[in-house]
């Protein structure tokens, strides 16, 4: 006859794995940003973003370009312009006031350096606004530490919060395994 009992030591050596395997997931849940940058030509998504209401890359970070880089400017979504608040003196651009709807684009030639701060008009009260930078050189990506990923304090929490819930199962089924029962085969 086969012995298909489970030792308290294999059940507890099992949940253990399990556990510190579930801590590594958490652990390595990190990200990272990319630096949005052109140099010649890029393109700005206007109306991006999962509410439709971003200029991608722009809104979130700044986009930055060289003098001479021509960018343009495709509508993703319907109901946008793009009106300007602040551009370098001398610069000359003037945006796009009427307001568009998707697949509609258009494009300027960036050549004065600055900065240059635009907005969507209908949607400028729930911060449909981007920033434009023009630089001489383009920075470079910062390089990454080489610590582990900074987590957010909500996934803290939780993983604080995982971490009790599965030390407190493992307690019992411990305690109940050891002194909670008749686990033996039933005699024949």
């Amino acid at each position: 006859m086969e012995d298909d009992t489970l030792s308290r030591r294999s059940f507890i050596r099992g949940a253990a794995g399990a556990t510190a395997a579930a801590g590594a997931v958490a652990a390595g849940a990190g990200t990272a940003a990319a630096q949005a940058t052109a140099d010649g030509e890029g393109t700005v998504e206007v109306g991006a973003g999962s509410d439709g209401l971003k200029y991608t890359p722009g809104t979130d970070e700044p986009f930055y370009v060289t003098p001479g880089t021509t960018v343009t400017f495709d509508w993703v979504s319907g109901g946008h312009n793009i009106a300007v608040n602040s551009q370098p003196e001398g610069a000359g651009w003037e945006g796009h006031s009427p307001i568009e709807d998707e697949g509609f684009s258009t494009e300027f030639t960036f050549e004065t350096v600055g900065v240059y701060e635009y907005v969507c008009e209908p949607h400028a009260s729930v911060g449909m606004e981007g920033t434009i930078e023009v630089v001489e050189e383009l920075p470079t990506p910062e390089p990454t530490a080489a610590g582990p990923p900074e987590v957010p304090d909500s996934a803290k929490s939780l993983g604080i919060a995982s971490f009790i819930a599965m030390v407190s199962t493992l307690g019992f089924a411990f305690l109940f395994t050891k002194y909670g029962g008749d686990y033996e085969p039933p005699e024949e």
